[in-house]
């Protein structure tokens, strides 16, 4: 039999990963960063905005004499991003304060998971996280790898913490909204700007039908959540903690009616 040129029988075959959840199963998490996006964001909300993002300290490792370094800004948030996705867990949104990134003796970056997100570690058998962060002009760029508890053989069934049952799973409704916004034909002033901020955004759209699932549909990602949150306080007139904010309750824009822009019906209306 003749053999193709530059082949060899005695080649090995590449190897193929392991199942989900088996012997020496890691997720990785990896994630980019627009500088041009962060540049935006600095210009327009000022350093007060990266309060809810970075901690003090985080803070002060990407502080210079002119003020603070956008590129060590959008290297931390990248690190995050991509932290919280080895954590593989559903109906939650990234506690930005609870992923530590600070800088070491040595230069590269240590990641502390805090409150919240180790909870999550333990669920998922992780003891810690270790990442690598790459900048360019554009963009920055940070892929996380987590390291197993001792004697774990691998990673559970992603846990289920408080939220959702799963990313796909439809947002629970209350019959007595449902009854008060039916007769509704225009929306409120407060979710339209909420609706055309997202329009803004995603210019590739026309419309958001009232049951799109946001997160879903990547029209919130969780840099813009943060963003987002900033227009709803200023749209509904309250304080919002993002740490105790449900995903459903910004799920659709139904959803964001109700939580955030109840409507008040007549006294007598049937």
């Amino acid at each position: 039999m003749r053999m193709r040129p530059g082949r060899r029988s005695d080649v090995p075959t590449r190897p193929v990963a392991p199942p989900a959840g088996g012997l020496g199963w890691a997720n990785l998490g990896m994630d980019i960063v627009s500088v041009t996006r962060v540049r935006r964001l600095l210009a327009e909300y000022g350093e007060e905005f990266f309060d809810r993002m970075l901690t003090p300290g985080e803070l002060a490792d990407c502080r210079t004499a002119s003020g603070l370094d956008v590129l060590s800004l959008c290297g931390r948030i990248a690190a995050k991003e991509a932290s919280f996705k080895t954590l593989r867990v559903r109906g939650r949104f990234l506690p930005w304060l609870d992923i530590v990134v600070r800088r070491s003796e040595g230069g590269w970056p240590l990641v502390e998971l805090r409150r919240g997100a180790a909870e999550m570690a333990a669920a998922s058998g992780i003891a810690e996280i270790t990442v690598s962060i790459s900048h360019d002009v554009d963009y920055a760029v940070a892929v996380a790898a987590p390291v197993l508890q001792a004697g774990s053989a691998g990673y559970p069934l992603p846990p289920i913490l408080p939220g959702p049952a799963g990313a796909s799973a439809a947002p629970a409704t209350n019959p007595s909204s449902m009854h008060s916004t039916s007769r509704r034909t225009t929306m409120s002033d407060g979710l339209q700007q909420v609706k055309n901020w997202l329009l803004a955004r995603h210019t590739e759209r026309e419309d958001i039908a009232s049951d799109l699932d946001l997160i879903e549909n990547r029209l919130i990602d969780s840099l813009s959540f943060v963003e987002f949150v900033f227009l709803l306080e200023q749209q509904c007139g309250r304080s919002i903690q993002m740490e105790t904010l449900e995903v459903d309750e910004i799920r659709t824009l139904a959803a964001i009616e109700s939580h955030f822009f109840p409507v008040e019906v007549e006294v007598g209306q049937a």
